[in-house]
């Protein structure tokens, strides 16, 4: 038998960080558990656990790649602080902490105790070398221009002081920046080529037993030496599988979702799982996008504004999510942000479908099919073919092939080049594009991704990048809002953003899927959504608090 279902008697204590007085006393003091608290009663273990793998890279805090692989990675690396059911911010390996100078200088009281998983003690030297060691490797682009001074207090007392202040500190940095063992990575000049096995040396509550590049299976153990006790998921097998659905109906995998985009028989297979008392399901809002991406420093047409409000009016994004998701999610907003963010605008500009206004658009910007062959020419006489770049794997061709159809309908030939995803991620990290389908996480985290996305003074590095889009007001209220405390004066900010992003039409949103779990109840029955993510904005529902504890804590979402 493997587990018996939990009968857990195990309080957490959550409490938002809050600033202190100019002369450095705390006005609140945050503790994360009760005195003598494990996440463990007396019911057993889960023995083992068993998801859906996937290669995401080595789950070092260097190696991983897109959301699902920071995931892998949170099993192995804490951070200071973590984030619980309800998107509370709690305190992680940092017991207690506090803000000072506006948000400038921040201070945090360590554990005692806590160890890594090769039994040398994690000591405040270990967080002062992670902070420094993460913003000369550019681990985040925002860490090395926001980062002053890190040091050491006392033993167990670090101090953070940033050279400006930064609005989102606490959900993009503080509870997702991995603290790792300085006896380790002191020696290592190049973490992306370190992939020795201590590279997997962490303090978090898992182990890694095994790791295969090939076939995206992965192997945790429970790190019974773990500062918060035991875990209460003893082992983690990520197994590769075809459509996960499915194979939790075989019985291979433990949990899954249903992929509306590769299951066209969704709505009866969920009704296989809801007429089963065995299994249970959660859902929650879309914080994942499907976008589509122009690269404006290829010149013309992307630089057109005329030419991308024509795109956004001649698609159906609402026929795509019927079509695509089987109603399962929401049609992109052009603004941006999704509905299940709070920030988001809802009065930004919308496309709704129209064909006969984007072919008027192209008419009055000079695009016109002078040969008759049914393919417009731009103003100088180029044809409009263009290419799109999308992987199957990352969505289905669907969308591509629907975007390809409705484009021709209104004069624009476009071509179609499938890749696997770790291609694509290449092929727009470069801009070696011209229009892209790609998509990411963290819709539903702090809106400085915006900033990150859009703005041409942006430092990012990643594949949703929007090459070569300039407007001088977006920029400058990206980088007002990055400084602004004051949520009203940043929320005005924020919203202006969206309204600008939406004329501008840099890239459009096609749809947010929305987020569904099935599992079997049986197994283990404390899955939930973390409004807001994970680690800066990870969409997904394994939260390694869930793991650890063996039950929800705050908020949580019911199943059905």
């Amino acid at each position: 038998m493997r587990h018996l279902r939990p009968v857990i008697l195990f309080a957490i204590l959550t409490v938002v960080a809050a600033g202190c007085h100019e002369t450095g006393s705390p006005s609140k003091e945050q503790s994360a558990y009760p005195a003598g608290a494990t996440p463990n009663g007396p019911a057993a273990r889960v023995e083992v656990l068993r998801l859906a793998g996937g290669d995401y890279g080595s789950p070092s805090p260097f190696g991983y790649s897109r959301g699902p692989g920071y995931c892998r990675m949170s099993f192995l690396f804490d951070t200071l602080l973590w984030k619980d059911a309800s998107g509370n911010v709690i305190p992680w390996l940092a017991e207690s902490w506090q803000q000072a100078d506006n948000g400038l200088t921040w201070i945090f009281t360590l554990r005692n105790g806590v160890k890594w998983h090769d039994g040398q003690p994690l000591t405040v030297d270990d967080v002062v070398f992670s902070y420094q060691y993460l913003s000369r490797n550019n681990w985040s682009p925002t860490l090395p221009d926001i980062l002053g001074n890190v040091e050491k207090v006392d033993e167990r007392t670090v101090r953070l002081t940033l050279k400006r202040p930064y609005a989102p500190f606490v959900t993009n940095i503080l509870d997702a920046a991995p603290i790792i063992p300085k006896h380790i990575w002191e020696k290592v000049e190049d973490p992306k080529k370190f992939t020795d096995s201590t590279a997997w040396i962490g303090s978090g509550p898992y182990l890694l037993k095994s790791y295969s590049k090939a076939d995206g299976s992965y192997l945790y153990e429970a790190n019974d030496n773990f500062w918060l006790g035991p875990p209460y998921v003893k082992r983690i097998e990520l197994i590769p599988v075809g459509d996960e659905a499915l194979s939790l109906k075989q019985g291979q995998i433990d949990a899954g979702s249903i992929a509306s985009v590769t299951s066209a028989t969704s709505k009866e297979l969920m009704k296989v799982f809801t007429d089963n008392p065995k299994y249970a399901v959660i859902t929650a809002p879309g914080e994942w996008n499907l976008i589509l991406n122009f690269n404006l420093t290829k010149g013309e047409p992307f630089t057109d504004k005329a030419f991308r409000q024509a795109v956004a009016y001649g698609l159906d994004l609402q026929k795509m999510v019927d079509q695509v998701l089987f109603g399962a999610g929401q049609p992109g907003n052009p603004g941006y942000l999704p509905p299940s963010n709070q920030w988001q605008n809802p009065k930004a500009k919308t496309y709704p479908y129209d064909p006969v206004r984007a072919r008027q658009l192209l008419k009055s910007a000079g695009y016109i099919d002078r040969n008759g062959d049914g393919v417009l020419e731009t103003p100088d006489g180029r044809s409009l073919k263009l290419q799109l770049v999308y992987s199957g794997d990352l969505s289905s061709p669907r969308p591509a092939e629907m975007i390809k159809s409705w484009l021709a309908d209104i004069g624009i030939d476009i071509s179609l080049k499938a890749v696997d995803t770790a291609s694509l991620d290449q092929i727009t990290a470069a801009g070696q594009y011209e229009m892209a389908i790609t998509g990411y996480g963290g819709m539903g985290a702090d809106p400085d991704n915006m900033r990150t996305t859009f703005s041409s003074q942006s430092k990012s590095t990643s594949f949703g990048r929007v090459f070569g889009y300039q407007n001088a007001r977006f920029d400058e209220l990206a980088a007002k809002q990055f400084e602004t405390s004051d949520e009203q004066a940043r929320r005005a900010m924020i919203y202006e953003m969206q309204e600008i992003l939406a004329d501008d039409v840099p890239a459009i949103p096609l749809y947010y899927p929305d987020r569904n779990l099935i599992y079997d109840k049986t197994v283990f029955d404390a899955w939930y959504f973390t409004p807001g993510g994970v680690g800066s904005g990870v969409p997904t529902a394994w939260n390694k608090q869930a793991f650890i504890t063996g039950q929800k804590t705050g908020l949580q979402i019911k199943g059905r």
